[in-house]
């Protein structure tokens, strides 16, 4: 099966060959290449839970190559590190001699000029033996060839047992004034076999939702317009423990503020947080965050651990909370005029607008943000339209031709002040004067099941015309 592209950095190799070329002119004869590299993305420490419970083992890659074709790629994943202390089990399209398997995998990459992830096929299921020792550890070993890539592969840990988080429910809100504070009480038991060294907890926020405390040993960050905290509370988490931010998470609702969330994931000290790259941190500089003990725990002899064991039932690590607040969020359009004769082609080029105050954030992917329909003027055919346009039914001649067309925001986050421009291209048929066609704003999917949302009263620039001639 062949690995896609899912999303990163920006970069391109280039050969030296074709560096040499693009300087002189011609690469001298017999000049060597560069070949493209795929690498192995550094694995995440796994904890084994207690037997017949299993840890999955899986791999991600990554090239800065465009359009690469490694179908003939072949991963040896050696796990004999791991004979004392877990049962190994490779995925089908391995081949296994004891506890060192070769893996068949096609690996390529898209033409963005973007760093390309790629996913694998090569799975390992690991349980732990009987009788190993909480803490134990082993390793394991990722290698890997292509006839058109060099294959760099990497190392993996593997420990028996670790703590695991319950992260309580957070709690709802609705009629949230714009300007007030809220607070979210976040609380955990450690329900796992060993207890932890200490927390991290990271807090995620929506648009509409500021921190009120900065706190000293919390960092805060942005990626977009989301804001983030990762704080780290002093103390160790016993086995059963169950303890709490000493002080609530306090937020404050500003004027852009309309759906919005709390996002809240607490892990042992020294796990992967999940943010991954792309944030700037900036350590608060207020008072310190400190952890509270709400129901004392048992001491164990096994070693405090970092790694999370895997989240099991309806044990989860992650909640969130939704805060609705009272605010409106105003949708219009602006209509277009063109002029063209028979035979002629016109363009028109209409909006949709955000006039705000709220952002509309739609959690629920897409089906919440408006779109515009658009119907084409008498006695016209449609030869062309933007890209976030397209008509109403897809594979329909006639829907092609006459519309009508559904046109899309950008994305899920629809701020104010963000305008969306679209532009649909028509051929003149037939000779009109003051021929119209009309944008509407609609809400679901066709007018006819149109409902207007609380948070939109005004529906005075809900449609406009297309005017031709």
């Amino acid at each position: 099966m062949r690995r896609r592209s899912l999303a990163g950095p920006a970069a391109v190799f280039l050969t030296a060959t074709g560096l040499t070329a693009a300087l002189l002119g011609a690469a001298p004869a017999g000049a060597a290449t560069v070949q493209p590299v795929i690498t192995l993305d550094a694995p995440a420490p796994v904890a084994l839970p207690a037997a017949p419970a299993t840890a999955d083992v899986s791999f991600e890659f990554q090239t800065r190559t465009k359009n690469l074709k490694a179908y003939d790629t072949t991963l040896t994943v050696d796990a004999r590190g791991l004979s004392k202390i877990a049962k190994v089990t490779f995925s089908d399209n391995c081949t296994a001699k004891g506890l060192v398997a070769t893996c068949s995998e096609d690996f390529e990459s898209d033409s963005s000029p973007t760093t390309t992830h790629m996913g694998s096929e090569t799975r390992l299921t690991l349980t732990p033996l009987k009788g190993a020792a909480l803490g134990a550890t082993g390793m394991y070993k990722v290698t890997g060839r292509s006839a058109h890539a060099q294959v760099v592969g990497g190392t993996g840990e593997v420990e028996v047992g670790g703590p695991s988080f319950g992260l309580d429910a957070l709690t709802d809100h609705t009629g949230l004034k714009v300007g007030s504070t809220v607070s979210e009480p976040v609380r955990f038991t450690n329900v796992g076999n060993r207890p932890a060294k200490g927390v991290q907890t990271v807090l995620a926020l929506s648009p509409g939702l500021d921190f009120a405390d900065h706190y000293s040993n919390c960092k805060y960050g942005n990626i977009g317009t989301a804001h983030y905290a990762e704080c780290y509370p002093k103390g160790g988490i016993n086995l059963g423990e169950t303890a709490a931010l000493a002080a609530p998470v306090r937020l404050r609702v500003n004027s852009a503020a309309l759906f919005t969330y709390l996002d809240a994931m607490t892990s042992p000290l020294g796990g992967p947080s999940g943010l991954g790259q792309g944030v700037k941190w900036t350590w608060g500089k207020g008072s310190t965050l400190a952890l509270k003990v709400l129901k004392a725990g048992r001491k164990s002899s096994a070693p405090a651990g970092s790694v999370s064991l895997p989240q099991m039932g309806n044990v989860t690590d992650y909640r969130i909370a939704s805060l609705q607040a009272r605010n409106t969020a105003d949708f219009g359009v602006t209509g277009a005029s063109a002029q063209a004769g028979v035979g002629k082609n016109a363009t028109f080029a209409f909006r949709l607008s955000a006039n705000g105050p709220a952002t509309l954030f739609d959690r629920s992917g897409g089906d919440g943000v408006p779109t515009v329909w658009v119907t084409l003027p008498t006695g016209t055919t449609a030869v062309g339209h933007s890209a976030n346009c397209s008509p109403w039914q897809l594979h329909n001649p006639t829907a092609e031709a006459h519309g009508p067309y559904i046109c899309f925001p950008p994305g899920i986050e629809l701020p104010k002040g963000q305008v969306t421009k679209f532009s649909l291209t028509l051929r003149v048929d037939q000779p009109a004067a003051h021929a119209k066609g009309s944008v509407q704003l609609v809400w679901g999917p066709d007018p006819a099941h149109s409902q207007r949302p609380a948070f939109d009263p005004n529906g005075g620039d809900d449609s406009a015309a297309l005017t031709l001639n």
